[in-house]
């Protein structure tokens, strides 16, 4: 009975506190920015959204895989690059398809399906060049002779080289550098096809202006003339560099021939002062001394 009483009163002292306080304040976890998909979520240990764990070993794990290619996905959109193993594994669960979209070093970091993504498609058993049959195990399409070589490492991006935009450069680098356009054909997805690395598997260009022409070879004659140019300052240079190595060496020659004459001469006076003395000693001397 004592103990029933006694929580009554406890209770009945705690309903009075909450009268006069309210309800008892509810702790609010801190919230913080998830590292794989940046969403902004509770520190509950794991991601609400993606469902990543916070833990050292998970950023680990997550970080052995991250590279240079990426999948879209409209579910997880700003999820971290991945690595080409990651890619094979992908494909070989069928998680990866022709139509699938992605992008990576071979694309120049633009986004493009699977089939026209050089060192993907062939996983595929699709040429990315011609869109042929061929093996996975290929290292080049028997038909176009496109090669399917891929890197590996994940800290190569495989970004394309920068070049100037128009209103800072001449057009015509640009116009040269061109690649078409997508075509669509019907009632399926089409992307860009990637421009190889060789000259037989790149694509024709599209025809330059005369007067773009005109312009890009005024443009490489002045940058000819500057070769030149430059290279005859150069030739100079080294002219006077060699001269004044020479003037040195002669000075230094000089100065050395000098002071082996002025060496020559000292001992030579030394000499003659000593004959001199022995000849003024008396004839007693030179006896007693021999």
């Amino acid at each position: 009975m004592a103990n029933a009483d006694g929580q009554s009163v406890r209770a009945s002292v705690m309903e009075q506190a909450k009268a006069v306080a309210g309800d008892f304040p509810t702790p609010q976890l801190r919230s913080l920015v998830c590292p794989y998909c940046g969403t902004v979520t509770p520190d509950s240990g794991r991601c609400a959204d993606c469902a990543g764990r916070f833990d050292a070993l998970s950023r680990q794990a997550t970080q052995n895989q991250m590279g240079p290619w990426s999948i879209r996905d409209d579910r997880q959109p700003h999820r971290p690059g991945c690595t080409f193993d990651t890619i094979e594994r992908l494909i070989r669960q069928d998680s990866i398809g022709p139509n699938s979209v992605l992008r990576g070093p071979t694309t120049r970091q633009f986004w493009t399906l699977a089939r026209h993504t050089p060192g993907v498609a062939h996983l595929l058993e699709l040429c990315y060049s011609c869109q042929s049959s061929v093996k996975t195990d290929a290292f080049a399409c028997p038909n176009c002779h496109a090669s399917f070589s891929v890197e590996r490492d994940r800290q190569h991006l495989g970004l394309g080289p920068a070049r100037p935009l128009p209103g800072q450069g001449l057009p015509q680098v640009l116009a040269m550098k061109a690649e078409p356009a997508a075509v669509l054909g019907a009632g399926r997805i089409e992307s860009t096809t990637i421009v190889g690395g060789t000259p037989n598997e790149r694509l024709p260009q599209q025809p330059i202006p005369p007067q773009s022409t005109g312009q890009f070879t005024e443009a490489s004659q002045l940058a000819r003339r500057w070769k030149r140019a430059w290279e005859l300052e150069r030739r100079r240079a080294w002219s006077v560099i060699s001269i004044a190595f020479v003037i040195v060496f002669i000075a230094i020659a000089y100065s050395a021939w000098i002071a082996w004459q002025s060496g020559a001469d000292s001992s030579i006076s030394v000499n003659t002062h000593s004959s001199d003395s022995v000849k003024s000693v008396p004839k007693r001397a030179i006896i007693w001394y021999t």
